[in-house]
């Protein structure tokens, strides 16, 4: 759905994208993570045509972003990271003004108005003028004007910075629910544990270039909010002793598949449910590997992200 081939992108001298590639499959909710001016709103921007690259190219539902820009546009819906607003239009009066510039036609036009003022909840508010409305209710109708020409691609930056807890966890179940829908939304965010809510996949950015965990990964899978009976669970020890004894005595369970080993600490992802978490364990035991730390779901996207990017901060290790 989203194909990005060595992305390039300079201001002057400054690099903000380069060499950088990722694939985003149909139907995925995936996350872009990365230190501030890692390049992530450059690269959101090219997606939606708003910039050019200078080197590369990228494809949006199979349309080139820069010989299709058109076609791109008539398929996705973009949020930007400080989105405009007219605060002094009416709540109905905005999202009419944007179907306008959709060039919706009726009857789809009214329905279209209708099911934004359903989905943000503003339909009490429709005769508000926006600068009434909360920061959080500015959001939710942003976001569902960026909808109203049912694009099946998302492009979002930075959707819930400013946002209060329970605007957020508001905003989490609506692209929930969209993805459910089928739409693939791709967000860039800071909010680490928002995206490993709602996220399959999530790509690491820093300094316009695809950047690596600890495991040497640059794309991260996450535990699927719709995960069925085919999911895998992830599962970490540590051990006292010989760690490589440890990972022999782990090789002979069925499915185990190692992920990485750091220190004393052994890493695997296991098919099925957390019950096999369990069953893991109890085979390591039983092959006389001694266990101080055991957590069936493994490293979340902090410590993840921590790993990765910590070292590059100023005062990190080097």
């Amino acid at each position: 759905m989203i194909e990005i081939e060595s992305i390039g992108k300079h201001y002057g001298r400054r690099v903000a994208l380069e060499n950088f590639s990722l694939c985003v499959e149909s139907g995925e909710l995936f996350g872009l993570v990365g230190p501030n001016g890692a390049g992530k709103s450059t690269l959101i921007k090219i997606l939606a045509t708003l910039q050019p690259p200078d080197s590369g190219r990228a494809r949006v539902n199979g349309k080139d972003v820069t010989a299709e820009s058109s076609s791109v546009r008539a398929v996705i819906g973009y949020l930007p990271d400080v989105p405009g607003l007219y605060q002094d239009m009416r709540v109905e009066e905005f999202l009419e003004f944007f179907a306008d510039a959709f060039h919706l036609r009726e009857p789809r036009r009214r329905q279209a108005v209708d099911r934004a003022l359903a989905r943000s909840g503003l339909e009490r508010r429709c005769n508000d003028f926006v600068e009434q409305l909360s920061f959080g209710m500015k959001q939710r109708l942003v976001l569902a004007k960026t909808l109203l020409h049912d694009p099946p691609v998302l492009l979002l930056d930075e959707p819930a910075t400013g946002l209060d807890p329970l605007a957020r966890i508001e905003l989490r179940e609506l692209l929930k629910e969209l993805n459910r829908e089928g739409l693939t939304i791709f967000l860039s965010s800071h909010i680490l544990s928002d995206l490993e809510d709602i996220c399959t996949r999530v790509a690491l950015i820093a300094d316009g270039r695809n950047a690596a965990g600890s495991d040497g990964q640059s794309v991260l899978s996450l535990s699927a909010p719709s995960a069925q009976s085919d999911a895998r669970v992830a599962c970490e020890v540590e051990v006292l002793g010989d760690l490589q004894f440890a990972a022999r005595a782990s090789s002979g369970f069925p499915g185990a598949q190692l992920v990485s080993t750091q220190g004393q600490r052994l890493r695997v992802e296991l098919p099925g449910g957390s019950e096999q978490g369990t069953a893991w364990l109890q085979h390591l035991l039983s092959a006389g590997v001694k266990i101080v730390y055991f957590d069936s779901r493994g490293p979340g996207l902090e410590e993840r992200y921590r790993q990765a990017f910590e070292k590059n901060r100023p005062g990190g290790e080097q």
